[in-house]
């Protein structure tokens, strides 16, 4: 029984094909939830870096806001009235809108 040559060695060509496919299969499917939670993870990141980005945003703008209130007189006058803040002795008139 030494006849196998060729077709014997295609028939362990295949099997090993088999095993290699089923075990790429096997770990595919043991990967797979933890792809799941990666990609779950990264589009947390993601949406925290773009919080960040925002927060940021604000945090500049106020502390522009501040440093207009330290040096701007006229924008601290400004926002004063925006409030309905007077100085001493004025007198505030307020008009209702018409129906």
């Amino acid at each position: 029984m030494q006849k196998s040559g060729k077709n014997g060695s295609v028939k362990l060509t295949l099997a090993g094909f088999v095993v290699l496919s089923g075990a790429v299969a096997f770990a595919i499917w043991l990967a797979r939830p933890q792809l799941e939670i990666k990609r779950k993870l990264e589009a947390q990141r993601d949406d925290l870096a773009r919080r960040v980005e925002r927060e940021r945003a604000e945090v500049d703008e106020l502390n522009s806001k501040s440093l207009r209130f330290e040096t701007d007189p006229e924008f601290v006058e400004h926002e004063a009235r925006r409030n309905h803040r007077m100085f001493p002795g004025e007198t505030e008139f307020v008009f209702d809108a018409p129906d």
